[in-house]
């Protein structure tokens, strides 16, 4: 591969890994974006005539959706079942362990995630996640020829680039 004209170059979307903890998730194939949403609070000040003045408020953090083929990876179904035991028995084992922080891993176009020696270009932390949403098998079609596509929706307690 030649190098990078810059630094400033974008990078591509397709070089990626993700972690649950330091245990890398083989087969993962798309990931939604990171995103967080700061609302905005009006501060009204008496005698002032203009308009209402605006300050940073609380902030929300998006969904992430990880996709990937149908396999027999137990990772996201085991981890998916410890939070719906949460409601069931509290005390499960199981269900110690339902918040996990997950990492993705970004490559340039020389990495390569699947080596452990190849350094990410930046890595993203997701603190405190756990699967509020799991797809354990798709919608089956005999007269489709493409694959099956399980996905595990999680929520989380905030992102940070740590890399």
């Amino acid at each position: 591969m030649p190098p990078r004209a810059s630094k400033y170059d974008p990078y591509r979307t397709f070089k990626f890994r993700v972690r649950l903890g330091e245990a890398t998730v083989a087969g993962v194939t798309k990931v939604s974006a990171l995103g967080r949403t700061v609302t905005p609070t009006e501060l009204k000040e008496g005698g002032d005539m203009l308009a209402p003045r605006q300050n940073p408020g609380a902030v929300s953090y998006d969904e992430v959706v990880l996709e990937w083929g149908l396999s027999l990876d137990r990772t996201f179904e085991e981890w998916a079942n410890a939070v719906t035991r949460l409601q069931a028995d509290p005390a499960d084992p199981a269900v110690k362990g339902f918040k996990r922080t997950v990492y993705i891993d970004v490559y340039d176009l020389d990495g390569n995630p699947a080596d452990r020696s190849s350094k990410p270009v930046f890595t993203y932390k997701l603190h405190r996640c756990w699967v509020s949403k799991y797809t354990a098998l798709p919608a089956l079609d005999a007269a489709s020829s493409g694959i099956g596509i399980q996905s595990v929706t999680l929520r989380h307690e905030g992102w940070e680039r740590v890399v």
